[in-house]
This record gives structure tokens, sequence and C-alpha cells, in this order.
């Protein structure tokens, strides 16, 4: 017999010998009602205390945010800077334009236009590179509490255990030591056994509801990698197109080439990581808005 069943044990047959109208029945009431409840109430406060980071994280996805400014404005300076217009220019003027060297034609043009737009895009690169820190610094703080409830998780499931042995001596009391009509039978049954069922239950549901904790953690971790890994695909990419218009003007075919698959890579790259960010709003902020944990 394990040392949790033998204290069951012992506190029922304590209380076989209380009489009815015995002070010390409201001790034994106490002491069913008190099964597991400073291990809940230190999951409740943990649990509680999700809504503060995912909160904050909700913040930094939020289309306002800097990520999502960020991300915004990339794309929009991509756009802009599309090099499909260097095929367009093929008229007499165009090559009449071109002769004048190094700005007259339609990539030199190009490369000034993008030259001025560099500060602007190096800047938004810099915003970028925060926003993933910032996300990064999430996963940390998230990842710590998802392992506190780990930790919770197990302690609550051995409440909920103890909490089973008492049930079990109270039956087994009920079934072997208290016949119907023995006046002290309503106070096991109608009492202790319906009071420890509920403490078994209200611990069962505390162990779902941490579960589903970790579970909402695991998700916003997931989805902020994702960001994350966006992130660097559209700073990467846009990097490429920064060197690619940077070595360009040796040749005017080659540079064309070079530029229209890096831009095209960098837009695509800015347009994903933007739809994974407006994926990954609407997630948190439902579990910021909806997930409520009943401990």
């Amino acid at each position: 017999m394990s040392s949790t069943s033998t204290c069951a044990t012992e506190s029922v047959n304590r209380w076989l010998s209380l009489e009815v109208g015995d002070p010390e029945r409201s001790e034994a009431i106490g002491a069913v009602e008190s099964l597991g409840r400073d291990i809940q109430q230190r999951a409740s406060a943990a649990v509680s205390r999700l809504s503060i980071p995912l909160a904050e994280v909700s913040e930094h996805c939020e289309d306002g945010g800097a990520i999502g400014v960020a991300l915004a404005d990339l794309g929009a300076q991509l756009r802009s800077l599309d090099p499909a217009e260097l095929d367009t220019e093929r008229g007499l003027l165009a090559r009449f334009i071109g002769k004048v060297p190094g700005v007259g034609s339609p990539l030199g043009r190009y490369l000034m236009r993008f030259d001025s737009s560099r500060p602007r895009m190096t800047s938004t690169l810099e915003s970028l590179n925060a926003g993933r820190d910032v996300l990064a610094r999430d996963n940390v703080t998230l990842r710590a509490d998802q392992a506190d409830l780990h930790e919770l998780t197990d302690s609550v499931a051995e409440a909920a255990a103890e909490a089973q042995t008492f049930d079990d001596a109270l039956v087994f009391a009920i079934d072997v030591e208290l016949p119907f009509g023995d006046l002290r039978r309503p106070f096991f049954e109608d009492e202790l056994l319906v009071i420890a069922r509920q403490r078994i239950s209200d611990l069962e549901s505390s162990v779902v509801a941490i579960e589903r904790a970790r579970r909402v953690i695991d998700s916003v971790m997931s989805d902020n990698r994702r960001l994350i890994r966006g992130i660097d695909r559209a700073r990467e990419a846009t990097l490429g197109v920064m060197a690619a218009a940077s070595t360009a003007g040796a040749s005017d075919a080659a540079a064309r080439v070079a530029l229209r698959s890096a831009h095209t890579e960098a837009t695509d790259a800015a347009r994903e990581a933007e739809q994974l960010l407006h994926e990954a709003l609407p997630d948190v902020e439902r579990t910021v808005r909806d997930v409520t944990f009943e401990i």
C-alpha cells in the first residue's frame, strides 16, 4: 500500500469514530475540500499569467505593428522597383536617350532610382531584423512558461490521484463499515464522498486546461518560427536584389537577367512573409480573446 493510500485509509478510519454532531466533522470536510487545492491554485495562476506574453505576441504580430509595417513597406518598395520596365522602352526615343553614357539607358535610370531607394530599404531591413529578434525573444519566454506548465501537469495529476485514494477509502468504508441505517453513513456518503469526487473532477479538469494551454503555446511558437523563417527569406532575398543592383553595369543584358531573378525572388519572399503574418495573427488574437482557462 502506498503512503498516500495509507494516509487516506488512516484518515477515513479516524473519521469513522466521529459521531453525529462531533465538531471534528468540520475538520474532516475541510481536509477533503483541501485535497490538491494549493497545486490547483498554482496551476491557475500560471495559466492566467499566459495572457501577458500571449497579448504581447499578438501586439507584435498585428497589422499596425512594427513587423507588419516593415513587411508592407518592403513589399511596396520592391513593387516600385520592378525591373520589368527595362524591357518596355525600345522605341526610337529610348534608343536615342540610351546613347547618353551611364544615365540614358533604361538600366542606368533604373539603377539611379534604386540607389535613391537604398537607404529606405536598408532601414526597412533593420526594422525587420528588430522584429525578428522580438519574435525570437517571445519564443524564449513562452518556452519557459511551457516548461513550468509541464511540471504543473504532473503535480496536478498526482493530486488527482491522491484525491482518488480518499474516494476509494470512503467507498470501502461506506460499503463495509456503514450499513444502511447507520447514522454515520449520510455524512460519509452525502458529504465527504461528494466533496472528494468534486475535487477529483476539478483536478482532472485542471490537467485538461493545462494541457490545452501547452498546446496553445506550441501553436503560437510554431507560428512565430514560421514567421521568423519568412522574415529571414525576405531579408536575404532583398539583400540579393541590392547586391545585383550594385554589380550591374558591365552588361545590360546580363544585369537585366540578374535583377529580374533577384527581384522576383525577393518580391515572392516578402509576399509570403506578409501572408504568414496574416495567417498567424488570427490564431494569436483568437487565443488571447477566446481561450479561457477555468481551473
